[in-house]
């Protein structure tokens, strides 16, 4: 394909201030990352006190739907858009367009879903409320490709501070509303604050406006690619959606059912939010930054690996961390009413540096013209995880406390083996030496699990102290150790957020 990126990649020149780009980005998604973190766990907090779990579990049985019903929603070409060099105009108008009437079309398919979910999960509540957030697929395409034309322009500060501006307008929101005992309106009117605030920040930002359009022709290539992604995008919604759906189809019809069901999908949620708030921006700066480079092989390969460095060392302690801690945090988090939600966290937890590296594989093989590939890679995913579902559900009762928990188990075990078969595929498939990019993420798994059993002693040695004193413990002495065992690793991740000093080589940045 044409506007694609060529396979062989080879030794083209680069941009010589890319490195130096790549690096204020990462140092500001960091930022916005730990910004962010804090700002969701402190509304959260607040949520889980206010709305009950019944309220969270109606709303998560639509959000499976919801979310893989939007994953066609900017047909790749948010994608497209960063990876194709050149962009006219007039193809990123055609680009927009597209979107906003697929946005348009999906707002009518959901809001048509609705009456039928609401039946098939025996859930007359979900009527209304599938159709009320079937609204945000429109406004989601409506931002795509401002979002995608500032992230080409590597406007990351700007970005960073619209989604850390969302975060805090939407979660003030969604509090208010709970206060007033909304219920699960407080949550629609959270997604819809929060999709508002971004389309006016991103608008804002971006100053290019959608004008006339290009012939067809000069955007084939362009949306043969961006077809690829979208069905690579179809497949791992779908996959990682499965449990939540076959959850809602099992125990959709009793409160005790949508308990249980906001217990899995508020774990799942707690688990996965570290993954989106690194690997978000971090692909967004990924992206541009390999599709400017794909023309010299050792520059590529070399970037690649810093990517792949960095989230594992993130992410690494956190999953760890995760797995011991989880069963204190959601309690903490929201009292003594989501007990029951904290071992879900813990099973889901030893997932999350597997879920992280899975999405940024995507940005790699995009920017390496691979989408086709990365569909078939996709397909492979689901079909794992849809093997661990049918597992899961072949063996066990029909306990809720049994099903969720065999459920969650299934799905990150099954998510942490198909990951290192699945990585060799995309760096095999990107032109990238494998063992050149695995060997550089063995020390920070190495670091994260001797500090897994220095917080597991902690928290033996604490039994009968209070959940929160032990937790504040456990996460601190978790930081401390890793920042010991891991101290060289932590050091090279703080010289690329540091930046180049005006005498430094810019290839030593990556050494």
């Amino acid at each position: 394909m044409n506007d694609a990126p060529s396979s062989e990649i080879g030794s083209s020149p680069v941009d010589p201030n890319l490195f130096k780009k790549t690096q204020r980005a990462t140092r500001l998604t960091m930022i916005g990352q730990i910004a962010g973190q804090v700002i969701s766990l402190i509304v959260l907090a607040e949520m889980y006190r206010l709305v009950d779990p019944v309220e969270f579990g109606l709303l998560g049985m639509f959000m499976p739907i919801l979310l893989l019903v939007r994953s066609f929603g900017s047909l790749g070409m948010d994608i497209a858009t960063v990876q194709k060099r050149n962009l006219t105009d007039e193809q990123s108008s055609t680009l927009f367009w597209y979107q906003v009437i697929t946005g348009v079309i999906l707002v009518v398919v959901l809001a048509g879903l609705s009456p039928l979910l609401s039946y098939w999960f025996h859930a007359e509540r979900l009527l209304p409320v599938g159709i009320a957030l079937s609204g945000t697929a429109l406004l989601y395409n409506s931002y795509s490709q401002h979002k995608s034309l500032a992230e080409k322009k590597l406007r990351f500060g700007r970005l960073t501070i619209v989604r850390l501006l969302s975060l805090v307008i939407s979660g003030g929101l969604g509090i208010v509303a709970a206060w007033f005992d909304y219920g699960v309106w407080a949550l629609v009117i959270q997604q819809y604050a929060e999709l508002i605030v971004l389309n006016i920040g991103f608008w804002a930002i971006e100053p290019w406006r959608p004008g006339r359009r290009a012939h067809f022709s000069e955007v084939r290539n362009l949306l043969q690619f961006s077809g690829f992604y979208t069905l690579s995008g179809l497949f791992f919604a779908f996959g990682q959606n499965l449990d939540k759906i076959l959850l809602g189809v099992l125990m959709g019809g009793t409160n005790v059912g949508h308990e249980w069901i906001g217990y899995y999908t508020q774990a799942y949620n707690q688990m996965i939010r570290p993954v989106y708030l690194l690997t978000s921006p971090v692909t967004a700066a990924m992206l541009p930054a390999l599709s400017h480079a794909r023309g010299n092989t050792e520059v590529f390969t070399r970037l690649t690996g810093n990517f792949y460095r960095m989230v594992g060392i993130m992410l690494a302690p956190c999953s760890i961390g995760m797995f011991l801690v989880g069963e204190r945090l959601m309690p903490v988090l929201g009292g003594d009413e989501w007990i029951e939600s904290g071992e879900l966290l813990a099973v889901m937890g030893l997932m999350i540096l597997a879920q992280a590296w899975i999405n940024i594989s995507g940005s790699l093989m995009s920017a390496a013209g691979r989408a086709d590939m990365l569909a078939v890679g996709a397909f492979g995913t689901l079909i794992s995880l849809g093997a661990a579902c049918w597992f899961a559900l072949a063996t066990i009762g029909s306990d809720p406390y049994a099903v969720t928990l065999e459920l969650a188990l299934a799905m990150s075990l099954a998510t942490i083996l198909m990951c290192g078969p699945y990585l060799y595929f995309c760096f095999h498939f990107a032109g990238i030496d494998a063992r050149a990019i695995f060997w550089k993420l063995v020390p920070a798994i190495g670091a994260s699990l001797l500090m897994g059993l220095v917080v597991s002693l902690v928290g033996y040695a604490e039994s009968f102290v209070p959940q929160a004193v032990v937790l504040v413990k456990q996460v601190v002495v978790g930081v401390v150790a890793y920042m010991l065992f891991a101290r060289s690793e932590i050091t090279w991740l703080w010289r690329q957020l540091r930046g180049l000093s005006a005498d430094e080589d810019i290839h030593t940045v990556i050494d």
